[in-house]
């Protein structure tokens, strides 16, 4: 079909815009972004839907509870945007993630993925979603943003050590154990690029 084609062009297109912004300044990133952000909302004449578009031209795959909360969308909205880039053929179901212990049933969620997305991709997207789902993983998300924000940001830094993350830790007084919270937010600020020295 033509029309499916031209998707895949467009696609590509936008990931290569996008990843090219990755050695850039944060400025200039944001700026291509909310630039290819209304472009797309004229083209799929909703914001979430290009948003979604958008976020799985950067990660390649998603499930529809890493959209709510990496966009900070409502679960219908998401969904409806998911069924829109479904009909037009731009994401297709790529697995259906496992069903966690213990859980009392309902659907399995599904990882949505761009046509051609790497294998890469789809794992990290349903290690994501499993992430997502512990609260001690939120809560160290949460952790390592006000660390991002309050102090690599104000210090003009790209490093900290893991003791100054156990500091921030206890501070909160947080109802998880020290150690896990910190170890959790240590990985998310190193894969936000800060050095964590230990």
């Amino acid at each position: 079909m033509p029309r499916e084609s031209n998707f895949l062009k467009y696609i590509e297109v936008y990931r290569r815009l996008l990843l090219l912004n990755e050695e850039n300044n944060l400025a200039s990133t944001l700026k291509n972004i909310q630039e290819l952000l209304s472009f797309s909302e004229k083209i799929f004449s909703s914001s979430a839907v290009a948003e979604a578009f958008l976020y799985f031209c950067l990660h390649g795959a998603s499930t529809a509870w890493v959209l709510q909360n990496e966009l900070n969308q409502p679960e219908a909205t998401v969904y409806r945007a998911l069924k829109r880039l479904r009909s037009l053929n731009i994401v297709v179901p790529a697995l259906k993630v496992s069903k966690v212990k213990k859980s009392k049933g309902g659907p399995r969620p599904t990882v949505w993925a761009l046509e051609g997305a790497s294998t890469k991709e789809v794992a990290r997207a349903m290690r994501l979603h499993y992430q997502m789902l512990s609260p001690k993983f939120r809560v160290a998300e949460d952790v390592a943003q006000t660390i991002l924000e309050e102090y690599i940001s104000k210090r003009q830094v790209s490093e900290i050590s893991y003791k100054e993350i156990v500091i921030q830790v206890k501070e909160l007084r947080i109802p998880f154990r020290t150690p896990d919270i910190a170890d959790l937010a240590a990985n998310y600020l190193h894969e936000k690029g800060v050095k964590v020295w230990r």
